[in-house]
């Protein structure tokens, strides 16, 4: 009674109109994961069915043994009881842990991200240079990435470091309150930003290691007019958006890597150079998901020889034609013959919603810059102000030492410490920041 398919079954034998006669023995019976439906033979005890599932068992799948189900219903027989359904898959969560970091937050956030930005090389003036010293960009930095995670103004946020700075602050004087402007203005500001997000995510290496990475993108407006504005004045003009091509960590929820480009970036050309960009941060993944959008030989192939199991649906008019690629035929009768199997692999990409929904709902989805360039940064600051708060959650979660002095959580140290961030700053800069478009492959549309 607890087999999977049984109750499956059990559900398509309770829809109206699921299942139809079509001949003697003969019975048309809907689809549950589409709009189609199978043809399954049932004459006394030889019974058949179309789908994949009973072309690869040779047992009764969810068609047949929904069928038996309504053939007993309809004599006032239950082969299931009406209380047992479907389990509804949950997750755990460890809810003190959670709460504890979620009131640590804002105490933390402070002292891990001057931490992170310990690599962040400062401009030296030269002796006997005229005027007054550079802002140091690390300051700069940390006034820029507050000013984006308290979703303030300039002046505002400035004005909330000056009630902690001083004596016991970080900042023993703030700058101006356009140091931040002229910070997300510099395009050298872009490397420094994205290195920094991957090395925010480094101390939760140990924890995705052996893991699943989700590559996705999610668009981010550039202006903020609300509904009623576009409705009253301008229900015709349309939002200009930045889109942010994600790599993500299922287990953490936390950006290991991350690419801009416009609106009009396609998806399917960055999923090989995020992977690549995720083996050269130091994570080790076993599996890559990712959905339609970026599916193509070149991609399969690629994963693979990263040493990556690729899970991609296929689209509706795909073939298991291989064109040259050694995965395609394998993943494509992996999809349709073990449906179950290949779709609980390809959930973990529903991890990649739920972090383009926390960074929305948590830091806003418009960007207030209006210069092109610093959009791109404020962006990415946004980005890195989300993982220093997935840096803390996982510090009460699996107590992992953040290697921050003067951060005393009262937690039991791990069993192996993970190494606090850090590392020459030509780290961070090695990384390419410039989306590159490589040859795309054979890809097919959607029919």
């Amino acid at each position: 009674m607890n087999d999977r398919r049984l109750l499956r079954g059990a559900l398509l034998a309770r829809q109206p109109q699921a299942i139809s006669a079509l001949a003697p023995g003969l019975y048309k019976v809907c689809s549950q994961s589409s709009r189609g439906s199978y043809r399954v033979c049932l004459d006394g005890t030889n019974f058949a069915c179309d789908c994949p599932d009973f072309s690869d068992r040779q047992r009764p799948c969810k068609h047949i043994l929904g069928l038996v189900q309504h053939l007993a219903l309809s004599v006032g027989v239950s082969l299931v009881g009406a209380e047992e359904t479907l389990p509804r898959k949950t997750y755990t969560q460890d809810w003190p842990a959670y709460d504890a970091a979620q009131q640590a937050e804002h105490p933390l956030f402070d002292p891990l991200l001057w931490d992170l930005l310990t690599t962040v090389p400062d401009r030296l003036k030269s002796p006997g240079t005229p005027g007054r010293p550079p802002i140091s960009v690390r300051v700069a930095l940390f006034q820029a990435i507050k000013k984006v995670h308290c979703m303030e103004s300039q002046r505002r946020a400035r004005g909330l470091l000056l009630t902690t700075s001083g004596n016991g602050g970080i900042l023993g004087d703030v700058p101006s309150y356009n140091a931040p402007s002229r910070l997300f203005l510099r395009p050298t500001t872009t490397p420094l930003l994205t290195g920094l997000i991957w090395l925010s995510a480094y101390p939760l290496r140990d924890l995705e290691n052996g893991g699943t990475v989700s590559v996705d993108s999610t668009g981010f407006c550039t202006t903020c007019r609300g509904a009623y504005c576009t409705e009253r004045y301008a229900p015709h003009r349309t939002h200009e958006w930045l889109k942010a091509h994600l790599s993500v960590g299922t287990k953490t929820h936390a950006i290991l890597t991350v690419r801009i480009t416009d609106e009009h970036g396609a998806d399917a050309p960055l999923f090989l150079p995020l992977l690549q960009e995720v083996r050269a941060a130091g994570f080790n993944p076993a599996e890559a998901v990712a959905d339609k959008a970026y599916l193509s030989r070149e991609n399969l192939d690629g994963a693979k020889d990263l040493g990556l199991d690729p899970f991609i649906p296929f689209k509706s008019n795909s073939t298991p034609r291989s064109g040259g690629c050694r995965l395609w035929k394998e993943k494509y009768h992996q999809f349709q013959l073990k449906r179950e199997e290949f779709d609980e692999h390809y959930h973990a990409r529903s991890n990649s919603e739920a972090v383009n929904s926390s960074i929305k709902r948590k830091l806003g989805e418009a960007l207030l810059s209006k210069d092109p360039q610093a959009r791109i940064n404020e962006l990415l600051a946004k980005l890195l102000a989300y993982n220093v708060g997935v840096l803390i959650h996982e510090i009460f979660e699996h107590h992992i030492d953040p290697g921050v002095p003067g951060v005393s959580l009262g937690l039991p140290s791990a069993p192996s410490p993970i190494p606090s961030p850090g590392g020459p700053i030509s780290e961070l800069s090695a990384l390419p920041t410039s989306p590159a478009t490589p040859a795309r492959g054979s890809q097919d549309s959607e029919a």
